[in-house]
């Protein structure tokens, strides 16, 4: 009979989680997808634009649920860092991703920058790391229906369609913040979910192979599910979700902002992530172009709206052109981050970031774990 005790999925707090190539892959394939969603063209019927445009509405949502692992993994509690401290790098961090967010959406790159409702999930979640796992995995689900239903009401209730405009810093302090609350292209409201479900994430052990599966196929589920029951509702009530109202949260089209969205979504990124996991030690030999870019991911994801804005627009008109736009700012990232991360260590922007705790008390004083 087998006595050894099975491992246990949830990481204990004596066991810091160490920074992970798989997750630092999952961020590059995040800056790729949105790259190549950003250049564009987003409407396409052939079969080369469509597979072209697979990261639509799923690039983004892996960006900000890597945010909420981050979110976790940074206020672990076994990194033993003073809660002030934390407190006052996260707060950092927020803003600067606001200010950043608001400073770069002028610019004529034609993208809507999704920095500065990163700057507010994260000032959201900071008291949402003092939950335990099993309250943050009820919150998640809770929020995948109520979370858009509530934006959906607030819209109902203006008699207002979404239209996702940008948010300009030339709006007074009022639009901008009803813009990335409710009617930006990415409205806080909704998009607290997959912020929320990556800080759930973030309390397991994603060394434990067995998670690293049920991440891979129960993440395919969800995303093949959540089109399913779509259609399905779609096809029962006869209800278009693209008329407006309340008839919107049936859909799981791209940006819907709708439960089974999200639900497909989310699951596309756990799906991902749980893949990158169980190949982390392949990845760790072989893919070190695509780790470096990964731990680069906020400047890369400045300098390719800067690319596009000086070098792309107006183009790209057709799906073969912007799949050429895409690839060389692709190669032209990867490259430049194969290139610093050996010679420089953390990007520019990324010390940026770690401002605060740098400046703060002495890590070797406050932690015994490594800060990834």
């Amino acid at each position: 009979m087998n006595t050894q005790t099975p491992t246990p999925i949830h990481s204990p707090p004596s066991a810091p989680p160490k920074r992970s190539v798989a997750l630092d892959v999952a961020r590059a394939l995040a800056v790729i997808g949105m790259i190549a969603v950003n250049v564009g063209p987003q409407e396409a019927d052939d079969l080369l634009g469509r597979i072209f445009m697979l990261p639509f509405g799923r690039a983004s949502l892996l960006f900000v649920f890597l945010a909420g692992i981050g979110l976790g993994m940074l206020t672990h509690p076994s990194k033993r860092r003073p809660w002030r401290q934390q407190w006052t790098t996260l707060v950092w961090r927020a803003f600067l991703l606001l200010g950043f967010g608001l400073a770069l959406q002028p610019i004529n790159h034609g993208v809507s920058v999704i920095l500065a409702v990163y700057g507010v999930l994260f000032l959201v979640g900071i008291p949402l790391t003092r939950l335990r796992t099993p309250v943050l995995a009820l919150l998640t689900g809770i929020l995948m229906v109520a979370a858009p239903l509530a934006w959906m009401g607030v819209l109902v209730l203006r008699g207002e369609r979404f239209r996702g405009t940008p948010i300009l810093l030339s709006g007074n302090p009022l639009e901008i913040l009803d813009g990335i609350l409710v009617t930006g292209p990415y409205p806080a409201l909704v998009w607290i979910v997959p912020l929320v479900a990556g800080l759930t994430l973030s309390r397991l052990d994603l060394r434990h192979r067995r998670l690293q599966l049920i991440l891979l196929f129960g993440g395919m589920a969800a995303a093949a599910g959540g089109i399913m029951l779509s259609r399905l509702l779609i096809g029962v009530t006869g209800i278009d979700p693209t008329s407006g109202g309340f008839a919107r949260l049936l859909a799981s089209f791209d940006h819907s902002q709708a439960p089974l969205w999200l639900l497909s979504g989310i699951g596309s990124a756990v799906a991902v992530i749980g893949m990158l996991l169980l190949v982390e030690p392949w990845l760790e030999r072989h893919a070190r172009p695509l780790i470096h870019l990964g731990r680069l991911s906020f400047t890369m994801y400045v300098m390719h709206l800067v690319l596009l804005a000086v070098f792309v627009r107006p183009d790209p008109h057709t799906t073969g052109e912007g799949i050429a736009f895409a690839a060389l700012i692709s190669a032209f990232c990867i490259i430049c981050a194969h290139l610093w991360v050996p010679a420089r260590g953390q990007g520019p922007l990324e010390r940026l970031l770690r401002l605060p705790a740098r400046t703060g008390p002495n890590p070797a004083t406050t932690s015994s774990g490594h800060h990834g």
